[in-house]
């Protein structure tokens, strides 16, 4: 007989929500990496004006270890004065999307798009997109990797959707189950980032972290120290890979999930 403490819960969930970058791709794959050490880089440098790419990396850093979102994080630095040009928030999307090579590293999963249609078709579940990046360049993640289909205009949320807050903001979280009609207790949360893990937690949300592997090192979230924790008591399920979906949580397409 199970003790209390290792005894399993079913709870009914109705929603599934999928954060974008490392969540819905393996962080492994490298585009990241490719964003975040390439094309931001120059998107400082060309469009905000910084000197080097280091003094750039090093501003950037400073504000998305606070808010977790380049956007955001920009906004804010601007306010302060802490970067040499006005950043304006609409060019930051265009840049990624015009300048981040989505077809090189991002590829569909057949078997996510199988799980997802099914998820959507046979169990009713509402899919959802929500991500601390701008929406064109959230857009174009989901058509290069064959998904865009199952996330209509209106289910997919990027950061400017939720200014001024953004994830890990309660404010964030709240505004997107206002939008789509759907209490926290009914929704599952797939997350590569501790910090939004804890915050979709506390909100009564359940939770599923996206971690490829115990070794790995690459990722935004590894980047800037958000490093994974399989046993926090935040985290209701592991899943290595998002392709392993009806592997990993089969219960779902009976409207369940179980921690």
């Amino acid at each position: 007989m199970e003790s209390g403490k290792n005894k399993r819960q079913e709870f009914k969930v109705d929603t599934l929500i999928f954060d974008i970058d490392d969540t819905l791709y393996p962080c492994s794959c490298g585009f990241s990496d490719h964003r975040m050490r390439e094309i931001t880089p120059r998107f400082l440098e060309e469009r905000l004006g910084f000197d080097t790419s280091q003094e750039a990396i090093d501003v950037w850093r400073e504000y998305m270890v606070r808010y977790h979102s380049t956007l955001k994080g920009l906004t804010v630095a601007s306010q302060e004065g802490r970067l040499p040009r006005k950043f304006r928030q609409e060019e930051l999307g265009e840049f990624w999307a015009n300048n981040c090579e989505f077809e090189k590293y991002l590829k569909p999963i057949p078997v996510l798009n199988e799980a997802l249609e099914q998820l959507q078709a046979d169990a009713g579940m509402k899919m959802v997109a929500f991500t601390n990046a701008p929406r064109l360049y959230a857009l174009k993640c989901l058509e290069a990797l064959g998904v865009k289909q199952f996330f209509s205009d209106e289910r997919v949320f990027a950061v400017e959707d939720v200014m001024p807050a953004c994830k890990p903001e309660w404010a964030a979280f709240e505004k997107v189950m206002r939008s789509i009609n759907t209490q926290p207790q009914n929704a599952v949360m797939f997350e590569d980032s501790m910090k939004n893990i804890h915050a979709c937690h506390a909100l009564g949300m359940h939770t599923v972290l996206v971690h490829e592997s115990a070794g790995a090192v690459t990722g935004e979230a590894a980047l800037l120290g958000d490093a994974p924790c399989e046993q926090d008591e935040s985290v209701g399920a592991v899943i290595r890979n998002i392709g392993q979906l009806r592997q990993s949580l089969p219960t779902l397409w009976k409207g369940r999930f179980v921690r």
